[in-house]
């Protein structure tokens, strides 16, 4: 009977032990995660990335992301992203466009105003954007950032992600893939740190540009929020 009882006594304690683990190992990762995102936040490329957020008042009322897929290879493609900007309470000049992506990112472009420089770090390529006037408080205007993408959608399965680095209204990601090689499986997600959620959420398919697109319509996302778009094709 002494011997069962202590073999209880030493399952409980190896179970309480295993418990309490886990415990101080989900402890010390929220400590950790904690103590070094100040750090994180000062961190050249973080900096450069969130340049263009909320301390310059700039909002939009509608944000068009596309991706165009141009080569059934996945390896040459163009980014564009478009929006409806109105300028805060302070006058505005100048303002910071960004794109990250596995492969390799060239000829930036603007249509309104010229690219005073693209700087990367990391994977961001972050433009700073002259609108060659100082805009007053108030002040609607349209503006798209292009680049082009190369070698970066080469797997059979691939994704694309985008933050909501400005407040706005209203959010659409648009994919347009070649003809020959439209996408047979689509999953949305958000991103929270290292975790992936994928969401309830639908896209709708259709012919764009001559292309079979993807569009997914986000109402009112949050301001720092990534959403990522995975398909199989």
């Amino acid at each position: 009977m002494s011997r069962l009882v202590n073999r209880v006594a030493a399952i409980g304690a190896a179970a309480a032990s295993a418990a309490l683990l886990a415990y101080f190992r989900e402890q010390f990762a929220e400590g950790l995660k904690w103590l070094v995102s100040p750090i994180i936040r000062r961190l050249p490329w973080h900096r450069e990335a969130l340049a263009h957020s909320p301390q310059h008042g700039l909002s939009s009322n509608l944000t068009i992301a596309d991706l165009f897929l141009l080569t059934t290879d996945g390896k040459r493609a163009v980014y564009a992203k478009a929006g409806d900007y109105v300028v805060g309470s302070e006058p505005l000049s100048s303002y910071f466009e960004g794109v990250t992506t596995s492969g390799d990112a060239r000829n930036f472009a603007t249509e309104m105003g010229v690219i005073l420089e693209t700087k990367t770090e990391h994977g961001f390529h972050v433009s700073e954007i002259d609108l060659g006037a100082l805009l007053p408080a108030g002040t609607h205007f349209h503006n798209e950032y292009r680049a082009e993408l190369y070698d970066s959608f080469t797997s059979e399965e691939e994704h694309w992600t985008q933050e909501i680095a400005l407040p706005t209204k209203h959010f659409t990601l648009r994919v347009h893939f070649p003809k020959k090689r439209p996408p047979i499986l689509l999953r949305c997600k958000r991103l929270v740190g290292l975790a992936e959620y994928q969401m309830k959420t639908s896209v709708r398919t259709a012919t764009l540009f001559g292309r079979p697109s993807v569009m997914w319509e986000i109402k009112e996302p949050q301001l720092g929020e990534i959403y990522k778009l995975e398909w199989r094709w």
